[in-house]
């Protein structure tokens, strides 16, 4: 069953959703609540935690951002696809250094799952800065994309030379690569 959500697409919608709950490292209920083992097991981790954000701040952040070359990488916990894709953008980063490639980590799960995000993040090693949309209505999306429907993994792309590129598809390291090489010449 895990190879079978590592292949398959995220989506937003409660059949999904039930679909990929077991890609949860945490084996963490979609309802936000964490047993009493992973709350103490999140207060024991030391690492990364989620900045809860408005919409608008996101919006603000990704258009002010003047990086050589900023990827934002959207995604949930539920998504192994979108993890994956974030650790594959994360070695980018570091091969090319934050200041030709800002990796911002975006996470769309409801403000309750707040203890998962962070339990995620530090299971799974991400080390980007990482935002949690809160209020998430969805309504902000068109300003990412016109046609995003809110379907993950997405990543999000702007180069300091204004070109803007929305990829709302699983996408491996080697075809990311390809992707943002040109851009960072």
């Amino acid at each position: 069953m895990v190879a079978v959500l590592a292949f398959a697409a995220c989506g937003n919608d409660a059949a999904s959703s039930a679909e990929h709950e077991g890609a949860l490292p945490h084996n963490m209920e979609q309802s936000g609540n964490t047993t009493e083992a992973e709350n103490a097991e999140l207060a024991a981790a030391s690492g990364k935690s989620a900045t809860l954000v408005s919409p608008a701040d996101l919006l603000v952040k990704i258009k002010a951002d003047t990086t050589g070359l900023l990827v934002v990488n959207f995604w949930k916990i539920e998504c192994l696809k979108c993890i994956q894709m974030q650790q594959a953008l994360q070695e980018l980063q570091n091969k090319h250094g934050e200041s030709k490639l800002h990796l911002l980590s975006v996470n769309l799960d409801e403000e309750k799952m707040a203890n998962g995000v962070n339990l995620v993040l530090r299971k799974s090693g991400i080390a980007a800065e990482v935002l949690q949309v809160k209020d998430n209505d969805g309504t902000w999306r068109s300003e990412i994309s016109a046609n995003w429907q809110g379907k993950l993994p997405a990543v999000f792309i702007k180069s300091k030379d204004g070109i803007r590129q929305f990829h709302p598809n699983a996408l491996n390291a080697e075809e990311l690569v390809a992707m943002l090489q040109p851009l960072l010449l």
